[in-house]
């Protein structure tokens, strides 16, 4: 329907044929800026972060799109809460950009992150899934839905921060063999990093020999 007729921007509401956001919006969501290489943390510096050094996470590398910031936040809700599927191919095109531009060899999977099956069944889709798929598409990397999530662990959201990590240890465990592969684990935003550490540990228990993080948005420094 979007190729029939003409587009609205979803931000500003100018006309934009047939993308979701115009061209003056797109231009301005938050760049990320310069972050820690291992978990995409805002910093002063494209170095790797105090809490990289001092442990480094089980993945290798971390790439964001965007700061976790207005307006992006306000896309990735009405992705996410309000169901407006549409939403992930903007969000998606700007995660494959932004993985392309930073020119390094391509992993030979794309993983999204998985739900539970109680609330993939309560949301009716997984956004992580949505935007995966297209990443993967624009990539050209086969996507492997590798991933499951062996029990409803509540919404990361909810919970304090000291909590994160333990609330999701042990919470997925990979479906398939991934031997010596490089895998990449798609998700939409990324906050502490517990979630997205417990998903590469149970990849790496798989048999990869790396893994590797890509989100929308990075939260700031907390």
């Amino acid at each position: 329907m979007r190729i029939a007729l003409p587009q609205a921007c979803v931000l500003c509401a100018a006309s934009c044929r047939r993308d979701l956001l115009c061209t003056s919006c797109a231009s301005a969501l938050p760049a990320l800026g310069p972050a820690c290489p291992r978990c995409a943390l805002p910093g002063a510096a494209a170095t790797p972060c105090g809490a990289c050094a001092r442990r480094p996470p089980p993945f290798a590398h971390a790439c964001a799109a965007w700061r976790y910031a207005f307006p992006v936040d306000r896309l990735l809700q009405g992705l996410k809460y309000a169901g407006h599927l549409a939403l992930a191919e903007p969000l998606a095109d700007g995660l494959a950009r932004t993985v392309r531009a930073q020119g390094d060899a391509l992993p030979d999977r794309v993983v999204p992150l998985p739900l539970s099956p109680a609330r993939q069944r309560e949301r009716g889709f997984n956004q992580a899934a949505l935007i995966a798929a297209r990443v993967a598409q624009q990539l050209g990397v086969p996507l492997a839905r590798a991933l499951a999530r062996g029990r409803d662990d509540g919404p990361q959201a909810a919970l304090p921060l000291a909590r994160r990590a333990a609330n999701v240890r042990g919470a997925f465990v990979a479906t398939a063999p991934l031997d010596g592969l490089r895998i990449a684990v798609v998700d939409d935003v990324m906050t502490t990093g517990a979630t997205l550490a417990a998903a590469a540990r149970a990849i790496r228990d798989a048999g990869a020999r790396e893994v590797q993080v890509w989100v929308v948005a990075r939260t700031p420094r907390l």
